[in-house]
């Protein structure tokens, strides 16, 4: 049964259009794997005398099992963006004699070819096949090995199980957010170092290699909870308890119904954004990632003394939301354009609806952000700066360049490595959203104190909501003489 299940999924992914379409960039990014995989393993291979070299007289596998958990926690976040659930079209088998416990194994199955699975084997066995049996028992060496394999199979496991709350209850992923700061902060001010847990679990290991059944035992219970959470959610009827959760959310919105026209729009537009995967896993994912950039930069001291960079740091935290959803401001609702551009709607309010949806949640996350004056003074200052920018001049600015966007979006697909509907000018964007206002910084500087220069930029982003309906008016007219070949890009992509 898993060879005909393999067999359908083969076929499911070389006939559909996106993989035909995307042929020539998952060649390269398949070029791209090959490479890092090459690399990895002369790490691997060298693994020894990198540690010898920089561990002082320390015992290599001592620095080696400090050093692990650092590495099982980068790979999780890794994967926590990176990798996609496990998933194939369960619909049309529903009504066959088939066992849901075979489908519900074959996904677990799936999750197993996973790139990061592969990592122990390039990184960490020729070490534990070169250097360990010169020093341990073979039983002892085999022993580690396999613990640090099944903690990574551990790791897989548990993260499917956390994806898939995360798809149902958003708030996990504050969680999960929040408890990285308290591991952070520990490590940072030496209340507890992390290093410790695997420096204990692989000592004692060294001495007892029964201490491998803890990680076979914990991915053993992870892989059991997704099979069974997975075989009690196959059936359809399981789905619609996700769409009254979006329902109810949705709901709470429903007085902007009051505000007119454009109130209707700005419903409807936060109704299309909460019921679809990928508009979902962009507010929830990365939304946290622009509002905690700071913490990159901020705490080192050293930072303060480069006002371009945190100008940059300004413009990506208060602008963050505003950028990311506006460079796909039509695009979000490219599957019903021709409707859009049929309704009984006027350009201009359309266009009115997308402006407040962008610069409405900008001005709530900035005051997420007001905490950061615990770095200083000049922190909030610059960011409310770049907060007037962002609203005055770049949210109009992604009215304009909406225009260009001419590539459908599928929004039943993940967001983590999908470039479906991403084009060559949405890189391009980054240049005058993010780079203009540095350099045009850059520039005041030359000729103004770092002060009266924010100021000056102050004074653009002002300009901007002053005549935000002109410049509304004028990306409106662009949109007019370009939107039949917008709508046949949509119809094309």
């Amino acid at each position: 049964m898993t060879n005909i299940f393999l067999y359908l999924q083969q076929k499911r992914t070389f006939r559909s259009s996106f993989w035909q379409k995307n042929l020539i960039l998952n060649i390269v990014i398949g070029i791209f794997l090959l490479l890092m995989l090459t690399e990895i393993l002369f790490i691997g291979l060298f693994l020894e005398q990198i540690l010898i070299k920089t561990g002082n007289g320390v015992s290599p596998e001592l620095i080696l099992n400090k050093s692990l958990i650092y590495y099982f926690l980068i790979v999780f976040v890794m994967r926590f963006f990176i990798q996609d659930l496990p998933t194939m079209e369960v619909s049309p088998l529903l009504h066959l004699p088939l066992n849901k416990s075979r489908i519900s194994l074959f996904l677990n199955y799936r999750s197993l070819l996973s790139f990061f699975n592969f990592l122990p084997f390039l990184l960490f066995l020729p070490f534990s096949i070169h250097y360990l049996p010169l020093h341990y028992p073979v039983m002892t060496t085999v022993s580690w090995f396999l613990a640090v394999f099944f903690i990574e199979m551990s790791s897989n496991f548990l993260l499917i199980r956390i994806k898939r709350k995360s798809t149902i209850t958003p708030s996990v992923i504050f969680i999960l957010i929040g408890i990285a700061a308290v591991l952070f902060l520990l490590e940072k001010y030496n209340l507890f170092s992390l290093s410790t847990i695997t420096s204990w679990y692989f000592g004692h290991l060294l001495q007892q290699p029964l201490w491998v059944l803890l990680p076979v035992g914990t991915a053993c219970f992870f892989f059991w909870e997704n099979f069974s959470y997975t075989k009690k959610h196959l059936f359809l009827e399981d789905l619609t308890k996700k769409s009254k959760k979006a329902e109810n959310l949705s709901s709470r919105f429903s007085s902007l119904e009051n505000r007119g026209k454009i109130g209707a729009l700005i419903l409807d537009e936060v109704k299309l954004l909460l019921r679809n995967k990928r508009s979902k896993q962009m507010l929830t994912l990365a939304l946290p990632i622009f509002l905690l950039y700071g913490l990159f930069f901020y705490p080192d001291p050293k930072n303060m003394g480069h006002p371009i960079l945190l100008d940059f740091v300004g413009i990506f935290i208060t602008g963050g939301f505003l950028i990311t959803y506006g460079q796909y401001i039509l695009a979000w609702e490219s599957r019903h354009f021709d409707f859009i551009l049929t309704s009984n709607i006027k350009t201009e309010e359309f266009f009115r609806a997308k402006y407040f949806l962008m610069t409405i949640p900008t001005l709530i996350l900035f005051l997420v952000t007001i905490p950061y004056v615990y770095f200083g003074t000049r922190i909030l200052f610059i960011n409310f700066i770049f907060l007037i920018y962002n609203v005055g001049i770049n949210a109009p600015l992604l009215l304009f360049m909406a225009s260009f966007n001419r590539k459908r979006m599928e929004l039943d697909r993940g967001q983590m490595m999908n470039y479906q509907g991403v084009g060559i000018n949405n890189f391009l964007n980054v240049i005058p959203l993010l780079l203009v206002p540095v350099l045009i910084d850059l520039l005041l500087n030359l000729f103004f104190s770092p002060t009266v220069s924010l100021w000056i930029i102050f004074g653009f982003g002002i300009l901007g909501i002053i005549f935000h309906r002109e410049l509304i008016k004028m990306a409106a007219a662009f949109f007019k003489k370009n939107r039949y070949k917008i709508a046949s890009g949509y119809r094309n992509t």
